[in-house]
């Protein structure tokens, strides 16, 4: 394996002679065989080696066993190591994200903030395989099809030709104990099943798989970068003081031309994020001219043969109200914004929509997610971040211009009515 870390940190530079790496240490098998590498070749490098770890408050007991091996590994070999902990679970409730994405978050932004150098993370090339097949079920290009990039800014992966069997075997014949992360043991998360499932039965086909993967997102890796000097240079021809030169767009091999679609909206309005339709829409605008509709407010049209990018300001600042007032006598069951209160779980808040809301509506029979139920009814992108709903403990119970779920509908029986008042701030 120590061959495989070697020839990962002198193929892609990723660290020299004085160097601090700061190890990101879970106490899993790959980040216990990673500090350990690193910790044995300090010398043969010149490095300086540390450790940090970061207890997410997931697991309970499990967590805080793994920051005690943590500790006591480091203290075995010498290793300098900062721990910190964080209630991730609160966390991801109150900025409406997924576990795994805040978990994420909050675990680069404590790396960024303890490392004194470089940051070497134990991506293998067993996770190399699983995040190239998950980009690839979400229909990525070239460059998400590239895999984990051995070196970002200043975090490195010095493990990214090392598959799982060579990290569980280096902590056999060197004798170190880890621990093992529940989570990884279940299905209940994406990459798990991948690699349980998906995973597994293309070893069946290949039994290399890993080796192949990194020969593929190599490959690809090289390719995206080939792609990415062209565009550059394609940009820079492509730009006028008006906009995009839509003659110069279409003359281009279609993949350079996406790119300099993508790049130049995105140094025009860094906020404006485009999925592949939103790209081949303006693709399209560029070879036949005409106006589109894109996310946040903002359009395209072509304008004299040049393409120009947009937002409508009065739509994206459009504001809303909404007030939840006592009913003492309910005259219309067929109203959307009445909402009875007996049914509330915990206190209702008036907020805007998070990621992932959705509403099973008054006799619609299905559940649906907000984006999916505005997407249906053609609400404007650039306003469905501003749209009032009302959630309890249990989820959204109610939505501007959509109305009130069947869970907390009321009936004839009712006693504890509201109604929502609601409406655009003029």
């Amino acid at each position: 394996m120590l061959e495989k870390v070697l020839n990962a940190i002198e193929r892609f530079s990723l660290i020299n002679k004085g160097d601090t790496v700061t190890v990101a240490l879970s106490g899993g098998a790959d980040s216990v065989a990673l500090l350990h590498a690193l910790w044995k070749l300090r010398d043969k490098l010149s490095i300086t080696v540390k450790a940090a770890h970061l207890n997410h408050g997931i697991r309970g007991n499990e967590a805080d066993r793994d920051e005690a091996f943590v500790k006591w590994f480091c203290l075995k070999f010498d290793i300098p190591i900062v721990c910190e902990t964080v209630d991730i679970p609160s966390l991801a409730k109150e900025k409406g994200q997924s576990l795994e994405l805040c978990a994420r978050e909050v675990r680069y932004e404590f790396l960024s903030r303890n490392a004194d150098g470089l940051i070497a993370t134990a991506h293998t090339a067993s996770d190399n395989t699983e995040t190239l097949l998950f980009n690839l079920t979400r229909g990525s290009g070239t460059k998400g099809l590239s895999g984990i990039p051995p070196k970002r800014d200043n975090f490195i992966r010095p493990l990214i030709f090392c598959s799982r069997y060579d990290i569980e075997k280096y902590c056999i014949d060197n004798s170190l104990s880890y621990v093992t992360d529940s989570t990884n043991l279940t299905d209940d998360y994406t990459r798990n099943k991948i690699r349980h499932n998906v995973v597994t039965t293309l070893k069946e086909i290949n039994p290399s798989l890993e080796d192949a993967i990194v020969r593929a997102t190599d490959i690809l890796r090289e390719d995206n970068e080939a792609l990415e000097f062209f565009t550059n240079e394609a940009l820079f021809k492509s730009v006028s003081d008006d906009g995009l030169l839509c003659e110069s767009i279409i003359n281009l091999p279609m993949a350079v031309a996406k790119r300099v679609i993508i790049k130049y909206t995105e140094t025009v309005e860094s906020e404006l994020q485009l999925d592949y339709l939103h790209v081949n829409a303006l693709y399209d605008i560029c070879k036949n001219g005409g106006k589109i509709s894109l996310p946040c407010g903002f359009y395209g049209e072509v304008k004299n043969g040049v393409l120009v990018i947009f937002c409508d300001e009065i739509v994206k600042n459009t504001e809303f109200y909404a007030e939840l007032i006592k009913v003492e006598k309910i005259n219309n069951l067929l109203s959307i914004n009445l909402i009875d209160c007996d049914k509330i779980i915990g206190k209702p808040i008036i907020r805007t929509r998070k990621e992932r809301d959705s509403i099973r509506l008054k006799n619609r029979g299905c559940t649906k997610t907000l984006n999916k139920l505005f997407t249906e009814n053609k609400v404007d992108i650039a306003i469905r971040d501003s749209i009032p709903v009302i959630a309890d403990d249990e989820g959204v119970i109610w939505v501007y211009g959509m109305g009130v779920s069947q869970r907390c509908a009321p009936n004839s029986n009712s006693k504890n009515v509201m109604e929502v008042r609601a409406g655009v701030i003029e």
